[in-house]
């Protein structure tokens, strides 16, 4: 089970970049943004979790995506490079990674700049929300995202986590 919510957690992650691709014509000039105070629901089959996040993006080269479900305490992370996806569960002391174009049999519309406008809220105001609806293997997946407060160009702090302390865990991607 606790593999299952790590492995779902990167599947929103990368499935996030798909609803994008339809509405980008073009990228506002920002090389840092932060948009915290998010609120994500993410619905598996009829269970659903609601969470808040946050989301840091340094422009062509990480998305951090961090999972703050009550009093700003971080259990969970996403580090998303243009060339890899690592899932660290904080709670259970473990992680996984996965190179993106080993995705591209789950999700072949994703795309790093869709992935990172989505991260970076382009074309989005506070309170402005987007849903995602993916099926796999007989499961519906749905992702309803609520964005907070953005800020681009506002200095940030992106500190990428050392996962030394945190057990591998593989998962389940076809070879």
């Amino acid at each position: 089970m606790k593999q299952r919510i790590g492995i779902l957690i990167l599947l929103v992650a990368l499935l996030c970049g798909c609803a994008t691709s339809r509405k980008l014509t073009k990228q506002p000039a920002w090389q840092t943004a932060n948009v915290s105070n998010c609120t994500a629901t993410v619905t598996m089959d009829s269970m659903a979790y609601t969470i808040g996040c946050a989301m840091q993006v340094m422009r062509d080269s990480l998305v951090i995506i961090s999972l703050r479900p009550m009093m700003n305490i971080e259990i969970g992370r996403l580090e998303i490079t243009p060339g890899q996806a690592l899932a660290i569960d904080k709670i259970n002391h473990q992680y996984t990674a996965v190179e993106l174009t080993k995705t591209l049999p789950l999700v072949p519309k994703i795309r790093w700049n869709d992935l990172q406008a989505f991260a970076a809220a382009e074309k989005a105001q506070k309170g402005d929300s987007v849903t995602l609806n993916y099926a796999y293997k007989g499961h519906l997946l749905r992702l309803n995202l609520t964005y907070g407060d953005i800020a681009y160009d506002a200095p940030i702090l992106i500190r990428r986590l050392n996962v030394d302390k945190y057990k591998y865990v593989d998962t389940f991607l076809p070879e």
